[in-house]
């Protein structure tokens, strides 16, 4: 048996389906920060800065996969943002650890991806995003 659609199971699993989104809704507003301190912690003047924001985001990444984890959600869109998350924490131990990370890469379109498929679940007046907003 298949495992359902991202749309089935925010259906069947409105509160889960809001924790999720609003998890995915944090990670990607990080994406900014996290991506200028990786550019910061290359060898030059500010790298001092990168290396403290990159901690910082680095830090606020582990917070979001230990809240994801917390929640205990048996679904493949959580399992999706575990994994990219992690991906993000890769990107950032990278650039501390001086090794070039380049960013966050395709990892920071997916997410806003995840992002914005969960966005599609939610029900305006008790109906979906996509009845609503044709072409959504």
């Amino acid at each position: 048996m298949e495992p359902p659609s991202v749309a089935e199971w925010a259906r069947a699993n409105p509160a889960a389906r809001d924790a999720l989104l609003a998890l995915t809704e944090r990670a990607v507003a990080l994406q900014p920060a996290a991506e200028a301190a990786i550019q910061h912690c290359r060898p030059g003047p500010e790298q001092a800065g990168g290396l403290q924001d990159a901690a910082a985001a680095r830090d606020a990444y582990r917070s979001l996969g230990e809240h994801l984890r917390a929640l205990g959600l048996q679904a493949p869109a959580a399992a999706e943002l575990a994994g990219l998350l992690e991906e993000h924490l890769d990107a950032l131990e990278l650039a501390l650890a001086g090794r070039g990370a380049d960013g966050l890469g395709p990892a920071a379109g997916r997410l806003v991806g995840a992002r914005d498929l969960l966005r599609r679940t939610v029900a305006i007046g008790g109906r979906p995003v996509s009845d609503v907003t044709p072409g959504v």
